[in-house]
């Protein structure tokens, strides 16, 4: 039986860093979510964050995959939104 793969998020904003384990290597889907997130973050905002995830997230061709693009693209923006809080 595997062991499963690690991917990690690192801190940022002053926020911890976690580690999820996956099933299958999801490691390149996971920061691609991540990346895409800060992206957003570090521009302005620019578009419905909703319809950025969703366009990027459906061009990957597994449902792990897709998953693992979600879980980063929302730890990043959980980071930033909870480094907001006193």
């Amino acid at each position: 039986m595997s062991k499963g793969i690690m991917t990690c998020l690192l801190p940022h904003d002053g926020h911890p860093g976690m580690e999820i384990i996956w099933a299958a290597d999801c490691r390149q889907a996971f920061n691609q979510g991540v990346k895409l997130a800060q992206t957003w973050l570090d521009n302005a905002r620019s578009g419905w964050l909703w319809a950025i995830m969703i366009a990027e997230r459906d061009l990957l061709p597994c449902a792990m995959e897709r998953r693992a693009f979600e879980v980063g693209f929302l730890s990043r923006i959980h980071q930033r939104i909870c480094s907001r809080q006193p």
